[in-house]
């Protein structure tokens, strides 16, 4: 069973890392005491081909640590995050603190445009439901968003201050 450590937190504190190319950040965010695997989420603004350093990509995905492997898995599809945090309330924590990452690499870098893609295409309207709120989050950092045509099921949206 997944516990929460977000639930916990009075503040979230980020480790953040760059290059001066790509940013990151990196929150540990929770186990399962079952499986003993270690689940913390990574943030990062990378670089786009042919924008220049002012131009990041936003990505994220949850990322689990198996101790019985040693390996650490990236999960980037909702409905397999969904099944390793089965709840609701702490997949909305989980959320906010990768819009938390986002707003942390985005005082880190200062990019000037922005883009993010989904991961999986052809998503029902409630799975874009969480992209919607990142949109929120950069809105509040200043950004006008807007969002282009879909390509082969794809969503992508730019934002730009």
């Amino acid at each position: 069973m997944f516990h929460c450590a977000l639930t916990q937190m009075d503040e979230i504190s980020f480790f953040l890392t760059n290059n001066g190319v790509w940013y990151v950040a990196q929150l540990p965010i929770g186990f399962d005491d079952v499986s003993m695997c270690r689940y913390s989420i990574f943030v990062a603004l990378g670089s786009i081909a042919g924008y220049g350093d002012h131009a990041k990509e936003i990505i994220y995905c949850l990322l689990e640590y198996d101790p019985h492997t040693d390996h650490i898995y990236d999960i980037w599809e909702s409905a397999v995050v969904r099944m390793k945090i089965p709840e609701p309330d702490h997949r909305a924590a989980v959320l906010s603190a990768i819009c938390q990452a986002i707003e942390a690499l985005i005082d880190e870098a200062r990019p000037s445009v922005l883009t993010m893609v989904t991961y999986t295409p052809n998503l029902p309207a409630k799975a874009l439901t969480k992209y919607q709120r990142i949109l929120q989050t950069l809105a509040g950092k200043g950004y006008t968003v807007w969002k282009t045509d879909v390509w082969n099921g794809s969503h992508t949206w730019f934002a730009e201050r």
